[in-house]
């Protein structure tokens, strides 16, 4: 499709669209006058980029023209791990980028998860005090409540159980207490420190796209041809997430 300037003169071909099984397809015309159809990349739909296509699941045709770096995307955003089409079962190796002192180090430079974390320590230090206070005046008083008790009629086998249970309760709700604390911070954090991770996808080299295999022309007919292994690592990093 040609566009003619506002002088009349000159003439721009402007590259026509199309859709095909839900894939985009970008024709342009040579100088000769001949088409020559791009394919898209499934997911961020564009033809012209740098980065080659490559076809690492079971899809055929234009549907299965994929960015590396659109598929790593996808799979983080996602959370799956195979072809939600096709169902095939991507070959990929997930790694954590920090580990667990450097994690809590950048957690904790969080304004608001420094500022919790300081006033649940301040809580935990009165309940802690408080709690050892009644278990210290508890265990050194049983001998005066036992004396008291018998004064009264109170056997002392009922004192001992009586402030045993106390001295339970209050531990338990002391321990119980200290848990949930814990759990606010430690459950949040970990989900976070999961999803910082470094993702190396093994694509096959045979699965590139014939496209970006047109687009090289050799340097010379006689050149011979060299050898490609049959596969290739491509390590693909995670964007750090803001805890």
């Amino acid at each position: 499709m040609k566009e003619e300037n506002v002088d009349g003169e000159e003439e721009t071909e402007i590259p026509t669209t199309t859709k095909v099984g839900g894939t985009t397809i970008v024709k342009e015309q040579n100088g000769g006058g001949s088409t020559i159809s791009l394919c898209a990349c499934r997911i961020c739909q564009t033809a012209k980029s740098k980065e080659a296509l490559i076809s690492p699941c079971y899809c055929k045709g234009t549907l299965g023209k994929v960015h590396l770096s659109c598929l790593e995307r996808w799979l983080n955003m996602c959370g799956r791990q195979h072809c939600e089409i096709c169902r095939y079962q991507f070959q990929a190796k997930r790694k954590k980028r920090y580990g667990i002192c450097q994690a809590i180090r950048i957690w904790l430079r969080h304004p608001a998860h420094r500022m919790l974390m300081k006033s649940d320590l301040i809580v935990a230090c009165i309940l802690t005090t408080v709690t050892m206070g009644l278990c210290s005046v508890s265990i050194f008083g049983l001998k005066y409540f036992v004396e008291e008790g018998q004064k009264i009629g109170v056997p002392s086998v009922y004192t001992k159980g009586v402030l045993i249970m106390f001295l339970a309760v209050i531990l338990i709700g002391y321990i119980t207490t200290l848990y949930l604390m814990a759990k606010d911070h430690v459950i949040p954090w970990y989900r976070w420190w999961s999803r910082c991770l470094v993702i190396k996808i093994i694509v096959s080299t045979t699965r590139i796209s014939d496209e970006e295999l047109i687009r090289v022309k050799p340097e010379s007919s006689n050149r011979k041809s060299t050898l490609v292994p049959p596969k290739q690592t491509v390590t693909i990093a995670t964007p750090p997430i803001q805890p």
